[in-house]
């Protein structure tokens, strides 16, 4: 998926050579997904891992089925999300 891409360290607009940069947003849109409260894209309100919630607690079985259904409803394919040790795999 191609679109505008964000710079990772600030989180603003991504600019080079006085334009902007337009690129794959396939890793921006999961990273976005995951991190997202719900209810922040006001489009679409139920989008949202809220995986800063589940730092230092234990792990809600069914969430990686949630957050696969929502990169799906993003456009992002993917066959499986995990965690593993506290990292997000997803296949």
């Amino acid at each position: 998926m191609k679109g505008i891409l964000i710079d990772s360290e600030t989180g603003d607009l991504l600019v080079e050579n006085g334009g902007l940069v337009v690129g794959d947003t396939e890793a921006q849109t999961v990273e976005a997904v995951l991190v997202a409260n719900r209810g922040e894209f006001k489009e679409s309100p139920l989008i949202g891992g809220e995986a800063m919630q589940m730092l230092g607690g234990v792990v809600d079985v069914m969430w990686p089925g949630r957050v696969k259904k929502m990169l799906r409803a993003c456009g992002v394919e993917c066959e499986r999300v995990k965690v593993d040790n506290g990292e997000v795999i997803i296949e």
